[in-house]
C-alpha cells in the first residue's frame, strides 16, 4: 500500500490517494486527487452556512449543528461515468426551535448562505441548491483535468439517512416537522462543460443541457435490505477487525444508481477496548523484555515493537475489510433490482482513526451490468470481482 503523502493546495491540506485502477488508465492519481480536493474546499465557501434565530422569545436549540465545510464534501472518481460531489445538507443533526405561542409561530430558526448577498437571497431552498450547484458547474468544474468529453461531473445535495437535517417546532407538548429539502443532483457533460468555457455556447444553452433530478423520500426496499447485510456482517467480525461504528445509510439517484456510506473502526473483542490495548502483550522476565514472543532489550525497543505489531495487525485488518466487502458487493449487490443495468452501485467508507497506511477513506464501485453478467452466469465469481474498482483517499 502507498505510502501517505501530503501536498499544499490553497493553503495546507492533508490528503491520501491510491488507484490502481485509475493508474492502469493511465491517468496521474495524484494529479486528479489534487483536483477534486480543490473542488471539495470551493464547494465547502459555496454551501458554507449559519444559523440566525428571530422573534420574541429568544430560546432555542440547535442540536449537533454542524456548519458546512469541505471536510463534510467528498469527491469520487468513477472511470467511465466521471467525478461525483457530495454535498451533505447545511445541518447535519436535527434543529430544534422553541414557540411559546400556540400556533408556533412565535419563534423561527433559519440556515442562510453566507455570502455578501442580501439575506433574502441567500436562504436555503431547492432553487438556491439548484443555482449555486450549477454556477459551480459554469466556474470551476471545467478545471478537473483529464476527464473525457463524454464523463461528467455530478453535484448531489443531501442524503436520504438519519443525520438529515430536520426542523421542528416546540409548542407545548407538540413538535411539527417542517418541509425539509429533497436530494438534488445537477450534472453536465465535460464535452458541455468546455464548450461553455469557450464561448462555444451561450449559458442559457449550457443550462439547457445540464440534468437535474431530486430523490423525494420513497421507500427502496431492495436498498434497505442491502444496508441490512452490510450492518450485520460489518458488525459480526473476527476477534481483531475494523467493524461498523454507527449505521449504514443510502440514497437512490435515477441519473446515476445506489450509493451506500458508512463509517468503520478498528477495534480487538478480546480486550473490549480499541487500539493500543488490544496489541501489546508483554511480559518481564529478567532484564529481558518478551513482546509478542519476539524479545527486546530495552524500553524504547519495546515500544517500537508493540507499534510495529499493531500497524501489522490494523493494516492486516484493513485488508481483510476491502476484500470482505467487495465479496459483499458481488454476492448480494445482484439482488439490488431498483438498479438498472447502466447505473452504478457505490460504497463510500470511511475509516475512523489515523493510520501512516492506512487511508482515511475509500470507495467500492460497480456497474450493475457486471452483477447482472454474474447472476446469469456468463461471468465467474472471481471475474466478477476483479471488475470491482476500489479507490482509496
Amino acid at each position: 500500500m502507498k505510502q501517505l503523502k501530503t501536498y499544499l493546495l490553497i493553503g495546507l491540506l492533508s490528503l491520501t490517494f491510491t488507484s490502481t485502477s485509475i493508474l492502469a488508465q493511465n491517468i496521474d492519481a495524484n494529479r486528479l486527487n489534487r483536483d477534486i480536493k480543490i473542488m471539495e474546499n470551493i464547494l465547502g465557501e459555496l454551501f458554507k452556512t449559519t444559523v440566525t434565530s428571530s422573534g420574541s422569545n429568544q430560546t432555542y436549540v440547535v442540536s449537533g449543528f454542524a456548519a458546512m465545510n469541505s471536510g463534510n464534501i467528498r469527491g469520487t472518481y468513477l472511470p467511465g461515468f466521471g467525478v461525483i460531489f457530495m454535498v451533505p445538507n447545511s445541518s447535519m443533526r436535527t434543529a430544534f426551535f422553541r414557540s411559546s405561542s400556540q400556533n408556533g409561530n412565535g419563534q423561527s430558526v433559519s440556515f442562510y448562505y453566507d455570502s455578501d448577498a442580501k439575506e433574502e437571497d441567500r436562504s436555503v431552498d431547492e432553487a438556491s441548491v439548484t443555482a449555486r450547484i450549477t454556477e459551480f458547474l459554469k466556474d470551476y468544474a471545467s478545471t478537473i483535468g483529464q476527464l473525457k468529453d463524454d464523463e461528467k461531473v455530478m453535484v448531489i445535495y443531501g442524503s436520504k439517512d438519519n443525520l438529515d437535517v430536520r426542523f421542528y417546532t416546540l409548542t407545548g407538548d407538540r413538535k411539527e416537522e417542517q418541509e425539509k429539502l429533497p436530494v438534488i443532483s445537477v450534472s453536465a457533460k465535460v464535452g458541455d462543460l468546455k464548450a461553455y468555457r469557450s464561448g462555444s455556447i451561450n449559458e442559457s444553452a449550457f443550462e439547457s443541457k445540464l440534468a437535474k433530478a431530486t430523490s423525494e423520500d420513497k421507500e427502496y426496499l431492495d436498498l434497505k435490505v442491502m444496508g441490512n447485510i452490510f450492518e450485520t456482517a460489518l458488525r459480526e467480525q473476527p476477534e481483531e477487525a475494523f467493524r461498523l461504528s454507527g449505521q449504514v445509510n443510502y440514497l437512490m439517484l435515477d441519473n446515476f444508481g445506489a450509493l451506500f456510506s458508512f463509517d468503520v473502526r478498528y477495534s480487538d473483542n478480546r480486550f473490549g477496548r480499541d487500539l493500543w490495548g488490544s496489541v501489546a502483550r508483554v511480559r518481564q522476565s529478567g532484564a529481558v523484555t518478551v513482546v509478542n514472543g519476539r524479545t527486546v532489550n530495552s524500553d524504547e525497543d519495546a515500544r517500537k515493537a508493540e507499534e510495529e505489531e499493531m500497524l501489522k495487525r490494523i493494516n492486516d485488518a484493513y485488508a481483510n475489510l476491502v476484500t470482505n466487502i467487495k465479496e459483499y458487493v458481488v454476492d448480494y449487490g445482484r439482488t439490488l433490482n431498483s438498479l438498472n443495468n447502466d447505473q452504478y452501485l457505490l460504497l463510500t467508507v470511511n475509516v475512523n482513526g489515523r493510520w501512516d497506511d492506512v487511508p482515511n477513506r475509500f470507495d467500492i464501485q460497480v456497474k450493475k451490468s457486471v452483477l447482472q453478467q454474474l447472476d446469469r452466469g456468463s461471468i465467474t465469481r472471481d471475474q466478477a470481482l476483479k471488475q470491482v474498482v476500489v479507490t482509496e483517499y
